[in-house]
C-alpha cells in the first residue's frame, strides 16, 4: 500500500514539474499578454480633442471675445469640474493661429456632448470648423503635476507599442524614467495617454513653462548617464512620430 501510494506520489510530482516547464518554455509574447491582464493604467480623466480651422475672415481675436460666453455657457451646463484648452501649434517657434485643437480633459462621459452643444448653440463655426475626434483618451500623470501656469508650451508625441509590449510590460521603465526625473529636479510634467480601445497606441506629452524652458530640460536630461539607458529601453519597446509642439492656453 505504501509503495503505491509513493508511486502515485512521484508521478504527481513530475506532472507538475512537466507543467512548470511548459509554463517557463511559453512564448514570451503570451506571458506579456498576461501580464497586461494584471497591471493596468490607473486613469485619472479622458481626454477629447476638437481640431479646429479658422473661417476665413476670421482672427484669433475672433476667438479671444468668443471664449468669455463660453465659458459662462458651458459653466452653467454642469462644465464647472471639468478643464479646457486651447492649443495652437508651433512653427519655428512662432505660433500658428489659423489653426488649433481645443482640448477637453473630463471625467463625465456626457462632458464632450456638453462641450459640441455648447459650442454650437454660440455658432462657433461662424468663427472656425472643428472635427471631434471620435475617440477620447484615457490620461494619467507620470509626474507630479507642478506647472498651473498659462500659457505652457505641450510638447506631444504620438507612439506605437511594439509587438508583445504595453503599458504593462513599460511600467518599470517609466518608474525609473520619473525617478532620474525627481532626483535631477527636473522642471517638466508628464502625461501618458491611451486611446479607448486596445490598439497599441498611445501618447506622451511633456509640459514645459516656456521655450526656454524645454531647451533647459532638453540639455539637462541628455547630460544624465542614465538617459541613454532609459531611452534604449523605451525604444526596444515602442516607436514614436515626431513631437508636435503647442502653446497651450487654459480657458477652464
Amino acid at each position: 500500500m505504501f509503495k503505491y501510494i509513493k508511486s502515485k506520489l512521484k508521478l504527481f510530482i513530475a506532472l507538475i514539474c512537466i507543467v512548470l516547464l511548459a509554463s517557463c518554455q511559453g512564448d514570451s509574447k503570451n506571458s506579456n499578454l498576461e501580464l497586461s491582464n494584471f497591471i493596468k493604467p490607473e486613469y485619472l480623466f479622458q481626454e477629447s480633442l476638437l481640431s479646429c480651422k479658422l473661417v476665413e475672415g476670421k482672427t484669433l481675436n475672433s476667438v479671444e471675445r468668443f471664449i468669455p460666453k463660453f465659458v459662462d455657457s458651458f459653466i452653467k451646463m454642469g462644465g464647472e469640474t471639468e478643464e479646457l484648452y486651447f492649443l495652437f501649434p508651433l512653427v519655428e517657434d512662432q505660433t500658428d493661429t489659423q489653426f488649433f485643437e481645443v482640448l477637453l480633459n473630463h471625467s463625465d462621459p456626457l462632458s464632450l456632448d456638453r462641450l459640441n452643444l455648447t459650442l454650437a448653440a454660440l455658432s462657433f463655426n461662424d468663427i472656425a470648423k472643428c472635427a471631434s475626434s471620435s475617440v477620447s483618451s484615457r490620461t494619467l500623470w507620470l509626474t507630479d503635476q507642478t506647472i498651473f501656469a498659462s500659457p505652457v508650451i505641450a510638447e506631444i508625441l504620438e507612439c506605437n507599442y511594439r509587438g508583445g509590449y504595453s503599458y504593462a510590460t513599460i511600467k518599470l521603465v517609466l518608474e525609473q524614467f520619473t525617478d532620474a526625473l525627481s532626483k535631477n529636479n527636473s522642471q517638466v510634467n508628464i502625461l501618458y495617454s491611451e486611446e479607448g480601445k486596445s490598439s497599441g497606441k498611445f501618447y506622451w506629452t511633456n509640459i514645459f513653462s516656456s521655450l526656454e524652458s524645454r531647451q533647459n530640460f532638453v540639455e539637462s536630461w541628455q547630460a544624465l548617464e542614465i538617459s541613454k539607458e532609459i531611452q534604449g529601453l523605451l525604444l526596444e519597446q515602442s516607436t514614436c512620430e515626431s513631437s508636435q509642439t503647442y502653446r497651450r492656453y487654459k480657458i477652464l
